[in-house]
């Protein structure tokens, strides 16, 4: 047995499914034993007293449960003293590579580089404060950045699929997404807080990242959905459009109104 026995797409999918299943087991002795303990990596990462309580399509325990698997990538991150600001550039770095990984197909290698390159960003917030980092440059580059980053993966995901009708699609989701952060932005310039939506950037790079390991993992095993190609990819994508559509809408709603 060698390494790429353990890279099956199969063996990849149980692994995160028994790492789910072990985290419950684990918040459930956590809580038991040390109470304050979970909830404070959870408070840390949301700088939130009562954690995370946002209404979006991803769950409060999914985000539970990320925080508390990275909470000790962040403890090391802090005692190497890495700044907040080579993070955010990091993960601006590998979006270039993920963009380059699906314009050439391939796509479960691609959304594991999105998953992992979020990470990237989720910790350099989280290190900033930590460390008493946080400034208005950092906040400032973090803010660019992130946009850039959706920007060329999704690029990597236009050239994919370019010349099809699909790259289309692909071109709304882009203009979606940047709405939704737009429409936040030039409220908060106008001190109104608009920050809701079903679909916000860690729900994209969510769906992104989990819909192209489901896609890449038929192709694995060349299973197709109603004879399309790529069909969990684009159903995905395409789910990203129109719900961004509707995030920016109710942004855009909800400022009128305040």
């Amino acid at each position: 047995m060698n390494i790429s026995d353990f890279l099956q797409p199969h063996i990849i999918f149980l692994s995160i499914l028994a790492s789910l299943v072990l985290y419950k087991f684990i918040v459930f002795i956590s809580r038991s034993s040390s109470p304050g303990q979970f909830d404070e990596v959870v408070r840390r990462a949301t700088k939130n007293p009562e954690g995370y309580t946002d209404k979006t399509m991803i769950s409060n325990t999914f985000k539970e449960w990320w925080a508390f698997v990275i909470s000790p990538v962040e403890e090391m991150l802090i005692k190497s003293k890495i700044g907040p600001n080579v993070l955010t550039s990091i993960s601006f770095l590998v979006s270039f590579l993920t963009a380059y990984l699906y314009a050439n197909g391939l796509i479960m290698i691609a959304s594991i580089f999105v998953l992992s390159g979020s990470s990237f960003d989720i910790l350099d917030g989280r290190v900033a404060r930590m460390t008493n980092q946080v400034s208005s440059k950092g906040a400032f580059l973090d803010s660019v950045l992130d946009r850039l980053s959706e920007i060329v993966i999704m690029f990597g995901l236009f050239a994919y699929f370019f010349p099809a009708y699909f790259c289309y699609v692909v071109f709304l989701t882009i203009c979606f997404s940047l709405t939704v952060s737009y429409v936040k932005s030039t409220a908060a310039n106008l001190g109104i807080d608009s920050n809701t939506g079903m679909m916000q950037r860690p729900e994209r790079v969510v769906f992104l990242g989990i819909g192209g390991l489901a896609s890449g993992i038929c192709e694995y095993y060349q299973i197709q959905f109603f004879g399309i190609e790529d069909f969990l990819l684009m159903l995905t994508i395409s789910v990203i459009a129109v719900f961004s559509l509707i995030s920016t809408i109710q942004r855009i709603l909800i400022s009128i109104k305040n």
